[in-house]
């Protein structure tokens, strides 16, 4: 399994050092005996040697049962999660529609998520009415709940500036086309309509007319040019 981690000089951290260090992604091996003890590591050791903490450290290693191993591998997995979302925040800001960013957040706030630390992956124009007052986005977050783990959260805000409206719609993934298309019903869109039933035939046609005619031109043979007869003034004369 893949564990996103920090790593430095001193080795790999499933929690972020004291000490300089960046984020990367290792694989890992649940299975991995320690070399000492024969025992399952279970650890991201600091030295990135096969050694479980209990024979790094010169103790005891107490007897693990199954669901307690089965937990710490859990425990490991959603601190990787977090280290991953750590990660995805990183990436360069949007810029493009900062307002619709922060009344985004604000409303993940205000609706049992953490706003402030939420990853927007993605916020693009996708309608607008006339003359550009009311506008609709597509978003794509990653925002974590109060009472839970993280979730990626899709759907739509329709922003009004001269009345101060943000009104957002969730929706899921396989629903993405059809809660698009309803929410721009009516308005200037940025996706490019659908050709009419007869453009693929017309185009077939043009086609064939089009290979006709290069086809006549190869075939018709060329024409030989007649000669120029001097005429009989021309013959008296000389």
């Amino acid at each position: 399994m893949k564990l996103f981690v920090w790593k430095n000089s001193d080795g790999y951290h499933l929690s972020r050092p004291l000490r300089p260090s960046k984020l990367t992604e290792v694989e890992f091996d649940p299975r991995r005996p320690c070399r000492e003890c024969d025992e399952k590591v279970l650890s991201i050791s600091a030295d990135g040697d096969a050694i479980c903490p209990w024979c790094d450290s010169s103790m005891n290693r107490p007897k693990m049962l199954p669901y307690q191993e089965t937990e710490i591998i859990r425990l490991m997995q959603r601190k990787s999660d977090e280290n991953r979302h750590i990660q995805a925040s990183r990436k360069p800001k949007l810029i493009r529609y900062g307002s619709t960013e922060r009344d985004l957040r604000d409303f993940l706030t205000a609706n049992g998520y953490s706003g402030r630390s939420a990853s927007i992956l993605s916020l693009d124009l996708r309608g607008l009415e006339r003359p550009g007052w009311v506008q609709l986005f597509e978003f794509h977050v990653h925002a974590k709940a109060l009472d839970g783990g993280w979730e990626h959260l899709r759907g739509t805000c329709r922003c009004d500036e001269r009345i101060g409206q943000f009104q957002v719609d969730l929706f899921d993934a396989p629903n993405r086309e059809a809660a698009v298309e309803r929410a721009t019903d009516g308005m200037i869109t940025t996706r490019r309509p659908a050709r009419h039933w007869s453009y693929w035939p017309l185009m077939g046609l043009f086609a064939v007319a089009l290979g006709l005619a290069m086809t006549g031109a190869i075939l018709t043979p060329e024409q030989p040019q007649n000669p120029s007869v001097e005429g009989p003034a021309e013959a008296d004369e000389s």
